[in-house]
């Protein structure tokens, strides 16, 4: 019976598919052997499947699972649910290599307002709300209110500048804080960029990642790849890549894809001499720059806890610096810089940066806000 039915479908394509095709090429694909899964062999009985089996013989469809994918495209298409079929609305498949065929509408180049001075790389995204924003590093930008220029391409190559613009929204310096700040963009620019997808998830350990962006020794966009995901935490990415080096510099502000060319990082630094490349989580930061501005709202505020017990409490524009443990004697013991420390690290459990924690030793945390020393706060520990 199910040869019958499959034979059936392919003469009812036969005339228009292969009236111009040698005789045997059709015998040939009929005679081919086919298995079909009970869902596919239930439909192509039904209305819906007669189509699509006659759309995947005249497109030279005659694999199982191709098969089954063109007439799960038509169910889909033609919304026939009824016929038992559980399947998953459709959802735009994108990929890297997709998205990289315009990426230089989608990447920025940061310049010091009013002057000619290069700063840093940036890339543009459209929130929920419709609006677009351009992606920078903070410590590229700096602090909200301040100016920039922005050099950006439409379709053609030819370049757009956007002069005088303000960051909008700013986080704090360091790989464990939100490095990142926002732009509004006037919303002509959607004439000519093309916006990047932010990626719902954080990447995975082993994962591999590519880097778009401009480094102080070129004259336009380029494309770094190789970047494996060693440690994804919180707001901080740590990739290895080999051959990192100093011509890495001025991609600070770059977006990180993967393999489906949507952003998952937002470029803030590498180490040539760890071989190690940081970026922060461009959906958890980008979530906080443009929820809290677009809600009209204050920046949201960090704890850090020290054995369960809130002992700090910090804007998302403001960092920690260094964190220094002494002994009850006042000795140091050990001393980290958290914008670089490039191991694991949780606000919700600082004691895990130092394993040797006593009572009566004392924490020092500097304080950090616009890469300025703001104030010192002890902590003891009970």
């Amino acid at each position: 019976m199910r040869i019958l039915i499959i034979a059936l479908c392919f003469l009812w394509a036969a005339p228009v598919s292969y009236a111009q095709k040698p005789a045997f090429q059709f015998f040939k694909r009929l005679i081919t052997p086919v298995s079909f899964s009970p869902k596919v062999s239930k439909i192509l009985t039904e209305g819906a499947g007669k189509q699509a089996a006659e759309m995947a013989v005249g497109k030279g469809v005659v694999r199982a699972a191709e098969l089954e994918k063109a007439v799960s495209q038509q169910a889909r298409n033609t919304g026939f649910s009824q016929l038992g079929l559980k399947l998953p609305p459709q959802i735009p498949v994108t990929s890297l290599a997709q998205v990289e065929r315009h990426i230089h509408q989608s990447v920025v180049e940061v310049f010091r307002s009013g002057m000619a001075d290069f700063m840093g790389s940036g890339f543009v995204v459209r929130s929920s709300s419709g609006k677009l924003y351009a992606v920078a590093s903070y410590h590229v930008v700096g602090r909200a209110g301040n100016k920039v220029d922005l050099h950006m391409y439409d379709k053609d190559g030819k370049m757009v500048v956007y002069k005088d613009l303000a960051v909008a929204r700013a986080g704090a310096y360091g790989i464990n804080s939100v490095d990142a700040a926002i732009i509004a963009l006037p919303q002509e620019a959607q004439n000519h960029t093309r916006p990047l997808e932010v990626a719902p998830f954080s990447p995975n350990a082993g994962n591999m990642l590519v880097v778009w962006g401009r480094s102080y020794f070129e004259t336009k966009i380029s494309k770094r790849d190789q970047l494996q995901v060693r440690l994804a935490q919180d707001m901080k990415i740590v990739m290895n890549r080999p051959g990192v080096s100093e011509e890495f510099n001025g991609l600070c502000g770059s977006p990180l894809l993967n393999e489906q060319g949507k952003v998952v990082g937002i470029y803030s630094g590498h180490n040539p001499n760890t071989r190690l490349v940081y970026a922060v989580n461009a959906q958890k930061a980008l979530d906080i720059l443009i929820g809290s501005y677009e809600k009209g709202e204050d920046l949201p505020i960090t704890n850090f806890k020290v054995f369960g017990k809130t002992e700090l409490q910090l804007r998302i524009d403001e960092s920690i610096g260094w964190i220094t443990h002494f002994d009850r004697y006042g000795s140091l013991l050990n001393k980290v810089y958290l914008p670089k420390y490039a191991g694991p690290f949780d606000s919700e459990h600082i004691e895990q940066l130092f394993g040797d924690l006593r009572p009566g030793d004392v924490l020092e945390f500097e304080v950090v806000k616009h890469r300025l020393t703001e104030r010192i706060v002890p902590v003891d520990i009970f």
